[in-house]
Order: structure tokens, then sequence, then C-alpha cells
């Protein structure tokens, strides 16, 4: 068992991008916006920003609280999208890009003897430098090298932002350990909530759980079964996910704010979700509409849900 995966992890990518493309944004707190407005949120902030505990979600109006001097950027994702290819060609040039996995995250697949650690970490390096030389200097990613695609993700996660961290299976299980169970992808907070049911709080109780026990967590003995071996380094076949929903979703501006207005920009939305469907080769069996209202500071959330009967 070697050093198999290489994952790159772009850091604040949104962000970053924005001060690559304006150097005036360059070592200020930055937040990119879906429309310049207070009523809106943070869809991607800065490391500066960051550090005035701004994240992504956080309403326009709180972050401005948090940090008063916080530059406002509209959000360019054609910009995003072709920046993301400019990645894709500086990795290849030094790894084949086994998978993409979003538009900041993507993961290589180790050979022969890329797998010594030596060398993964070498070739580590030499993702990171491409990055910077082809692309941009303020484009700056965490790379993580594991004896699979989790344990890679888990540890590009564990150094950021700029990091780059080498689990080997000698490393396993102390060096997990330290973590948080929302360290670990797959573990969000409703996992949580059931691994605290179980009695599991931290990493190492959860590693310490027969596969029998994973599979009563998880309520599948398959799923239980694959937390049990990818945690001790196993380089286990990545099962193909089936998609369970699509959406869009849209922040009104002002001009917008009508009935007329929100049925126009809903009719556009579902015609979009519709076209996305049919390239993807699904069928819809319901339509949910969920509506978030800003009145005075306070929130408040509407859903309806629509079934939809095969013709």
């Amino acid at each position: 068992m070697g050093i198999h995966y290489l994952f790159l992890d772009m850091n604040a990518f949104f962000a970053s991008v924005e001060q690559q493309l304006r150097p005036e944004l360059r070592g200020k707190p930055v937040a990119v916006v879906p429309m310049l407005a207070e009523t809106t949120c943070c869809i991607a902030v800065s490391y500066e920003a960051k550090r005035y505990g701004i994240k992504t979600g956080t309403l326009v109006q709180d972050a401005r609280l948090l940090c008063p001097g916080l530059e406002l950027v509209e959000a360019r994702p054609r910009e995003y999208i072709r920046v993301h290819h400019q990645i894709l060609q500086a990795v290849d040039s030094v790894l084949p890009v086994e998978a993409v996995l979003s538009i900041d995250e993507l993961v290589c697949k180790l050979m022969g003897r890329e797998r010594e650690p030596e060398n993964a970490l070498q070739l580590g390096r030499q993702v990171k430098e491409a990055i910077y030389r082809r692309v941009g200097g303020q484009l700056r990613c965490s790379v993580g090298l594991g004896p699979n695609r989790f344990l890679a993700k888990v540890a590009a996660e564990m150094h950021k932002p700029d990091g780059l961290t080498l689990l080997q299976p000698s490393d396993l299980p102390h060096r997990l350990y330290s973590l948080q169970l929302r360290d670990l992808p797959g573990i969000g907070p409703g996992m949580e909530r059931r691994l605290f049911k179980h009695g599991v709080t931290t990493v190492e109780g959860l590693y310490r759980l027969s596969a029998l026990q994973l599979a009563q967590v998880w309520g599948s003995r398959v799923h239980g079964l694959a937390w049990w071996h990818r945690l001790r380094g196993a380089d286990l076949p990545e099962t193909p996910t089936r998609r369970r929903s699509l959406g869009h979703s849209h922040v009104l501006p002002p001009a917008l704010r009508s009935e007329a207005g929100a049925r126009a920009v809903l009719t556009r939305l579902v015609h979009r979700a519709a076209a996305r469907l049919r390239h993807e080769g699904y069928w819809a069996g319901s339509l949910a509409l969920f509506l978030r209202f800003l009145d005075g500071g306070e929130q408040r959330k509407w859903e309806a849900q629509i079934r939809i009967q095969p013709s």
C-alpha cells in the first residue's frame, strides 16, 4: 500500500480569481456576491476576509459589520470557468487529471515510482508551481497525498491555505485523531448528529467501530464496510453516484421584486433546470419551490412541492 492519489483543492477559488484578475483587490478582504445588494449573501470570501469571521453564506449587511472595509465583487461565473480550464491544463502538464470533482477540486492518480513518498511530494510541489506560473500567483491551492481518494482529500483539508500534506499508511490512524468528525468528507451536520446518537463524538471513536457497527450507524452494510476500509487506507473502486435533486437559485434584484418580476425569474429558473434534466437524461418526480424572504433583517422561509405524475 503506497501513495496512490494526489488531491487538489483551490483555496477561496472565486475570490482568488478576482484578486488575480484585479490587482487592486490583492491583499484586501474580498467577498464575491451574486449581486451588489445588502440583502444578499457572500458566496465566496478571500482569506483576508475570513480573518474577520466572514464565511460563505454570511449576509452582506452582517459582513460589513464584521469588516467595514470589505470589498464586494459581483460574481463572474464565465471567468471562473475559464480559469478552471487553465488550471486543468497546468496540472495536466505535470500529471494526468483523473477526475474533476468540482470547479475547484480535482484528483490525479499516481503510478509506479510516483507513489514513493518523496516523489509524490515533489509532484505536489510541481503541480502547485505549474498553477502559479501558468495561471497566476494569487491562485493558491492545497494539495493532499494519500493511499486513497478519501484520505488524499482529508490531507488537502489539513493545512489551508497553500498546504502540501502527505498521509502515509504508516500515519494511520493516529494522524486522524486530531481532526473533528466534520473534517471528514461525507460527514455533515445530519451525519454528525447520527454519530452522536450512537455515542461517537471523535474520529478516534469512529475509527474504533467495527464494520458491522459502522453499517448500523450508516444504515447500510455497503457504506459501513466502505468507511471501515477507507479509514484504513484501502483503495476501493469509486461507486457511481445517483443524482437525487437538481436546482437553480437566484437573488431577486430590486427591479424585479414584484409579482411579475418574481414570476419571470421563476419561469427562467424552471426552464434552466428542465434543460439540465434533459441534457443529463433524467426525469423529474416532483418540483419544489423554496423562497426566503428578508423583512427588516428577519428571514422567513416558504416552500411548496408538487408531485409529477408520468403521462
